[in-house]
């Protein structure tokens, strides 16, 4: 009788843990994760760039794909910094007078992004993933094309002749640290597979970042490095086995 009393005990005692084990399992293999990313930000110009750029805000969206701790994301971010320069390309006349000048004060700026990164360090609701791929760039903005004309006075006046559209666009590096804060999970069906279901997973995500620029048709030609951040909301459906 006490044998049979201590063989309960036991299997009473371990069940529990043996159905914990399971479940973090069912969790924890290997899979793989689709999701989005959409949230704000700001960057920074350094470097010659910063001579004929403002800092702007961003607006930052996105898609994530992740296997394990490797991580793919995509980027589009949206931004309108000032111009300080407002005859970045240099053409004057032989007095040295404006022949150009901007006739957007706000460009519209757009970026994309592919990086590709790897979870170096992941405790309780917090991992750290840093991030490098390629970024490119496209500003884009109106241009007052001027000419001089004499007035009723005889005095030389500029006056705008016509406006066309201009953009300059570039190729670079963009490197970046994504720490991602948990802030809830939850179990949904997933109807394309039947009976199975996934893990959704939402977080809070503050990314630092660092991406390179040049405008090469600018006189003189700029470049620099435009540093940021952005914080987003993440939220990712990963598959269960």
């Amino acid at each position: 009788m006490k044998r049979t009393i201590c063989i309960l005990l036991v299997i009473l005692t371990l069940t529990p843990v043996v159905l914990r084990a399971q479940e973090a399992n069912s969790v924890a293999l290997p899979s793989w994760a689709v999701g989005f990313h959409v949230g704000v930000g700001g960057m920074v110009p350094t470097g010659s760039l910063a001579d004929d750029v403002k800092a702007c805000a961003l607006f930052d969206g996105g898609l994530d794909v992740d296997y394990n701790r490797l991580k793919l994301k995509l980027d589009v971010a949206y931004g309108q910094p000032s111009f300080k320069n407002d005859n970045p390309y240099a053409v004057y006349d032989s007095q040295g007078r404006n022949l150009q000048l901007n006739a957007t004060a706000n460009p519209t700026l757009l970026g994309f992004g592919a990086q590709l990164g790897y979870t170096v360090w992941q405790q309780g609701r917090v991992s750290v993933t840093p991030m490098v791929g390629m970024a490119v760039g496209r500003l884009s903005w109106d241009i007052n094309h001027i000419k001089y004309e004499q007035d009723d006075e005889g005095i030389e006046r500029p006056k705008i002749d016509n406006v066309t559209g201009t953009h300059e666009n570039d190729f670079g590096w963009i490197a970046s640290v994504d720490v991602d804060i948990k802030l809830h999970g939850k179990l949904v069906d997933v109807p394309v597979a039947g009976d199975r279901q996934a893990h959704y997973i939402s977080t809070l995500r503050i990314s630092p970042f660092v991406t390179h620029a040049r405008i090469s048709n600018f006189n003189p030609s700029v470049k620099g490095c435009c540093v940021g951040f952005t914080i987003s909301y993440a939220g990712l459906l990963r598959t269960l086995k």
